[in-house]
């Protein structure tokens, strides 16, 4: 498996993870998020918004390549859109989306 689908499911796992477009809006809001990360493959509108809201609080942002069903099986949740709520993690995730190049976008 990929190091950053790695490094997410061991995000979940420590509890510095947060999944599902509302949850993760609310993470945003609440200052929790360090990074909002999107699926290849869901919809441009969902992307849109996760992008706005996440750069409303300048929160960075990464669209993966990943597809949706790639980024479920790597935490154990059926989700599109998940924040990453731990510097740590979210810097190191940044790296290896980074030097993998799985990403379309990233915006910090």
């Amino acid at each position: 498996m990929n190091k950053a689908l790695s490094l997410m499911g061991l995000a979940r796992r420590a509890g510095k993870l947060t999944w599902g477009y509302d949850t993760v809006v609310e993470a945003v809001k609440n200052g929790e998020a360090r990074l909002v990360v999107t699926a290849g493959d869901i919809s441009e509108k969902t992307k849109k918004n996760a992008r706005f809201e996440a750069e409303k609080r300048q929160v960075p942002y990464a669209e993966t390549a990943f597809p949706m069903e790639e980024l479920s099986a790597a935490i154990g949740k059926k989700t599109g859109v998940l924040a990453i709520c731990d510097d740590g993690f979210a810097k190191k995730l940044q790296q290896e989306l980074g030097a993998a190049g799985e990403r379309e976008e990233l915006r910090i």
